[in-house]
């Protein structure tokens, strides 16, 4: 949709306005926007019209009118990007995050012959940036390609039962053992491998003429007979701007082929980094160095021993009683170390490694040694059970590799543990310090790092060991601030300490949801701060609340879905989430899909104790009291700055917030919310006030 701005200081104008309430000049029908990056943005539908594009005096890739501060932001990102330097901002929702990033990149790209690199969470937002680079091609030629991995884009296996649990090392190998065939011109190669190179030029034409999303990419490819992944590799290096997923930069290995792909000499100093929902990077960048080793695993790799013959590793200690003496040292350390109750003991040495290696008369050389014939066989297996035409990696190199990241993450950067769920003991290896991307991101000479919710912004520079010329800055949304209401009550909390003394407070709170889901006639999204909250009130809502409910079921993200599709459908109807789920971020409510929002508790990450090994390291680098606010205080803030910014996505949105808790006193600056007396009867006024 359009909106209203001035055309003398680019102010947003609220619907109806006769002048601008920031310099006062007449308002008529040319002041209107043209930009198209408020679409809806599910990303199922755009515009009914093409968007108008024009030139831009001062910013040559900006393809629209600039609107509020996007200049300014242009600017700064240019000034960053020109002077070697990464930055970090936090924009509002409708300021364009997505287009300005583009245009002040690509001035300063295609002068200096560098790639960009556009990192998204999720694919939606691939297909955002087409859409704009697409705009952007109107007035300049500009090209580019949205990436995914196999297991997207593979159309010899899509549909195999099974296809889509694969590992990417497993794909990678059934790939790569096709196309040898098919080079080889062997029976049982891979016809769409064979075709991409004929059809190559028709392609390259296809996506520089119509910025095609990655799954219309691979639609046209398939039609051609072609595979899209074999052709979005070799087209990557004539391209502009490559959008792919987060874990193309995070994982080592897949970054390595993606910098070779983009021919920037196999380093970082020919590419500019834009990270989108940058407030998610850094626990992206944890998990991707984190990993566990189950009992599962365990025991398919001593089966594995056992159908093999004379395989050692040391003379005289066959790999099966290796593997064995593992598993068994694993129990009784659970056995030894986890009492009645508990769940969890955090190593603090090499408490395993050095029981094995007494075992076994081993030295550390010695016993590293066995890991790496393990992962050796292993790697012999593998391609051996490919061979026979088994789509799977042999569970010795899967454990084998696993050891090894186990030994070498006994440094303080990882919490080292020993865990037990409903399928018995496994060991976790958490990671709390994700160097290895930091490192990589000092290579590149600038990048751009943006968020809605972003701040503190020298908290996320400092985490994730950005260097000390990092520039921070905070744009302001354009949005009328009357359109949004933020309002929180005193009289309860969800802290445990407090309902444990408090019988009544879920009552309270119980009463509260219902009393506000019926003060108002409007879609609502009640969010709680974890699935456990939910299930507890879930039975009291259910009986006394008399709307249509939806509920968010965790690890079911169809039945979910489903759910959602079913309530964006109303205009009436309740749908209880949880802060930080699927549906809390990353997903769009434009008008009267979503209008009232109700926040029940603040979602402080409970403690564990990777948590408290973190927060212990920020107090030692940052000083006393970094750790609770970088480990706790910073997550909750942007989990509720996100759950609230689904309000309000568009110029007339209109949405409130209610916070069921006392502690948002101590942020309610933060998040520009006021104490109420009455929150049922000041949601219904406020709605009824337009």
């Amino acid at each position: 949709m359009q909106g209203l701005f001035c055309k003398r200081c680019k102010s947003l104008l609220p619907p109806g306005s006769g002048k601008c309430r920031s310099c006062g000049a007449p308002v008529d029908s040319t002041s209107v926007s043209s930009q198209s990056c408020l679409f809806d943005a599910m990303g199922e539908a755009g515009p009914s019209a093409p968007p108008k594009t024009t030139e831009v005096e001062g910013a040559p890739y900006m393809p629209y009118e600039p609107r509020g501060c996007q200049m300014a932001i242009i600017e700064d990102i240019r000034n960053a990007l020109n002077g070697g330097r990464h930055i970090v901002m936090e924009s509002g929702t409708g300021t364009g995050k997505t287009i300005v990033s583009l245009a002040a990149s690509l001035e300063h790209a295609k002068e200096r012959g560098k790639k960009i690199v556009y990192l998204t969470r999720t694919i939606s937002q691939s297909d955002q940036v087409m859409r704009e680079l697409r705009s952007i091609g109107t007035i300049r030629q500009v090209s580019g390609i949205a990436v995914t991995g196999r297991n997207k884009s593979c159309p010899l296996y899509r549909g195999s039962p099974g296809f889509e649990s694969l590992s990417p090392n497993v794909l990678s190998m059934m790939c790569d053992e096709r196309k040898q065939k098919s080079t080889r011109g062997q029976a049982g190669g891979c016809r769409y491998f064979d075709r991409v190179k004929t059809e190559l030029p028709a392609i390259e034409e296809y996506c520089k003429k119509e910025f095609p999303t990655s799954e219309a990419l691979d639609r046209y490819c398939e039609k051609l007979g072609a595979c899209p992944y074999e052709a979005k590799k070799a087209l990557m290096r004539k391209m502009d701007v490559i959008a792919v997923p987060y874990v193309h930069i995070l994982s080592k290995d897949i970054r390595v082929n993606l910098l070779a792909n983009l021919n920037t000499a196999g380093d970082a100093t020919g590419v500019v980094l834009i990270i989108d929902e940058a407030h998610n990077f850094i626990d992206s960048a944890r998990g991707e160095e984190s990993f566990e080793i189950n009992s599962r695993l365990i025991d398919s790799a001593i089966d594995e021993c056992n159908s093999m013959k004379n395989a050692d590793v040391a003379p005289g200690i066959k790999m099966a009683d290796f593997i064995g003496y593992f598993k068994n040292s694993v129990r009784a350390v659970a056995n030894e170390k986890i009492g009645l109750g508990q769940r969890e003991y955090v190593f603090d040495g090499d408490f395993i490694e050095e029981r094995m290696m007494a075992k076994f008369g081993m030295g550390r050389g010695d016993f590293i040694t066995a890991l790496d014939i393990i992962a050796e066989i292993g790697e012999e297996r593998s391609q051996y059970l490919m061979e026979k035409g088994e789509a799977r990696l042999s569970e010795l190199e899967t454990l084998g590799h696993a050891l090894q990241n186990w030994c070498s993450a006994s440094s303080r950067r990882f919490v080292r543990s020993l865990k037990i769920d409903q399928d018995g003991e496994y060991l976790s290896a958490a990671c709390i310090d994700p160097v290895e991307i930091s490192v990589f991101l000092r290579s590149v000479p600038g990048s751009v790092h943006m968020s809605g919710t972003l701040q503190p912004l020298n908290q996320y520079a400092r985490v994730l060991g950005l260097p000390e010329t990092t520039r921070c800055r905070t744009y302001p949304s354009p949005f009328p601030p009357e359109n949004r209401k933020v309002i929180y009550v005193g009289d309860v909390t969800t802290r445990q300490a407090d309902m444990k003394a408090d019988p009544g407070m879920q009552n309270r709170i119980e009463r509260y949801i219902v009393n506000l889901c019926e003060s108002v006639d409007k879609n609502t999204l009640v969010f709680f701060t974890s699935y456990n909250n939910m299930r507890m009130m879930r039975h009291y809502i259910e009986i006394h609340l008399s709307k249509d409910m939806y509920w968010e079921e965790a690890r079911n993200l169809r039945k979910t879905m489903d759910a959602l599709s079913q309530f964006r459908a109303g205009r009436n109807g309740v749908f209880f989430s949880v802060m930080g789920g699927s549906v809390a971020e990353g997903i769009d409510f434009p008008g009267d899909e979503l209008c009232f929002a109700v926040i029940v508790g603040i979602p402080f990450p409970p403690p564990s104790p990777e948590m408290q090994a973190m927060s212990a390291m920020y107090d030692e680098r940052y000083g006393a009291g970094k750790g609770w606010l970088y480990c706790s205080e910073v997550p909750a803030m942007r989990k509720m700055k996100q759950a609230i910014g689904r309000l309000i996505r568009t110029e007339t949105d209109r949405g409130m917030a209610v916070i069921l808790d006392s502690r948002t006193s101590r942020y309610a600056k933060q998040l520009d919310a006021s104490l109420s007396e009455d929150p049922a009867g000041d949601s219904a006024k406020f709605f009824i006030r337009r």
